[in-house]
């Protein structure tokens, strides 16, 4: 079975190919400003009295690839999908896409707020193409993977966001479709929803469908993406492998920022534990400068795998005989503390300086940090038995990049294509021959 998203005008395009899924062919979306309907009475509307949500979108997906669609708000990205889920009419073009298709756009589409929840699960299911036969040999993973209780037989109006997020998100992850579309799913819910939505989402990759997935996380895009089409308004800026997309969008949105330089005086003294907390006092220490130095000795914002590089500080002590600790933690892309660098050598517990400027940096090893983007916060420290004192602190001071090795360089990443999680080291492995051991 194959779905046709078209202009009614649109010409007819040749078939898919067997392997094809999907194919977007010039596809747009105009949206009329105040004012242009009443000029549709007397007039040609005026270009500036519309603009394009959507222009000149040419693509194909083959069964099985798993796309990720990134870019700003308001690039386009949720009226593609949109278009594609049959939810508005092009302007302009044609997309043409083979299978079921099941689509999460907005929590709550497709409900009916005066039904129950038990309800709207056959009627949120029938829209995403199942027989009452299919959700009644469904019915009982969906009410238990909503986790509503005895909500479920109440009706949605009653429901919060979190709790729609939940039944939609199970509808839509019970279906088996050919072809999955996903806009920001994962951004809903809790916590703990939000855990079970990723490993929900792996355990249905493992029937290989074919998955559109926007999303402004780079980590879940990376993590179930191998291609990325990047959107910039409404037009197609990018379309790739997805480490390339996601680096090339990173580098001209996202501001790297490799080095900083703090001219401020420090700020009051931050007690660290809620347990021991200290009045505000004049700090010991102020952060000046910061940089992350690759092994040329200059500051980089991309850093291969396999490359040791170093964090450095500059700042300085205010007064004497000074007990302070420059301290670095590093955060993957998703936010994920990843670790935190301290100083640690004999000594430190008692490591007093007179006042004066210093420099401290912190060896990084090759083939420690995954790749995508990184972000370090740095601080000023004084550690007690009751807690820590914080001199200066700055959030977020440092980002930048690891990208993948050149090809045939050695990488911990062996022959896999990506590997999860926010390190990977690079460990000594021995093998053996069971036979050869007895």
């Amino acid at each position: 079975m194959s779905v046709v998203v078209s202009k009614p005008e649109a010409v007819a395009a040749p078939a898919l190919e067997p392997a094809t899924a999907l194919r977007v062919e010039n596809l747009g979306k105009r949206y009329l400003l105040e004012g242009a309907k009443r000029a549709l009475l007397s007039a040609r509307v005026r270009e500036d009295q519309s603009f394009w949500a959507l222009r000149g979108v040419s693509f194909t997906v083959q069964e099985g690839e798993r796309v990720g669609i990134i870019g700003r708000n308001g690039a386009g990205k949720s009226t593609l999908l949109k278009i594609l889920s049959r939810v508005i009419a092009p302007s302009e073009g044609r997309a043409e896409i083979r299978g079921r298709v099941a689509s999460l756009l907005e929590v709550g589409t497709g409900f009916n707020p005066r039904l129950t929840g038990r309800e709207n699960i056959y009627l949120n299911a029938a829209l995403l193409g199942l027989s009452r036969k299919d959700v009644d040999a469904r019915l009982d993973d969906i009410i238990t993977f909503a986790e509503l209780g005895r909500f479920i037989e109440e009706p949605v109006k009653t429901y919060s966001t979190g709790m729609r997020a939940r039944l939609g998100f199970a509808v839509a992850a019970h279906i088996d479709p050919d072809v999955l579309m996903l806009d920001e799913v994962l951004s809903v819910g809790d916590a703990a929803f939000q855990a079970k939505c990723l490993q929900r989402v792996g355990e249905m990759m493992g029937a290989n469908p074919t998955l559109l997935f926007v999303s402004h996380s780079f980590a879940a895009v990376r993590q179930f993406c191998d291609r990325c089409i990047w959107l910039e308004r409404g037009e197609v800026t990018m379309d790739g492998p997805v480490d390339k997309v996601v680096q090339a969008y990173a580098e001209q949105v996202m501001s790297l920022r490799p080095s900083v330089k703090w001219s401020e005086p420090a700020r009051g003294g931050m007690p660290g534990t809620v347990k021991d907390p200290q009045p505000d006092y004049e700090p010991k220490a102020r952060l000046l400068a910061a940089r992350v130095v690759a092994e040329d000795g200059l500051p980089t914002s991309h850093l291969s795998a396999d490359a040791e590089f170093e964090v450095e500080v500059d700042y300085e002590i205010l007064e004497d005989d000074a007990y302070v600790l420059p301290a670095f933690r590093f955060y993957a892309e998703d936010g994920q503390l990843v670790f935190t660098a301290v100083f640690s050598a004999p000594g430190a517990e008692n490591w007093r300086r007179p006042r004066g400027r210093y420099r401290s940096r912190a060896h990084v090893p090759a083939h420690l940090l995954n790749v995508g983007l990184h972000r370090v916060s740095i601080g000023l420290n004084t550690p007690h038995s009751g807690g820590l004192m914080r001199h200066h602190v700055e959030e977020n001071a440092l980002t930048f990049w690891i990208h993948e090795p050149r090809l045939g360089e050695v990488s911990a990443r062996g022959p896999y294509t990506t590997v999860k999680g926010a390190v990977r080291p690079m460990f000594n492995w021995t093998h053996d021959m069971l036979d050869d051991l007895f």
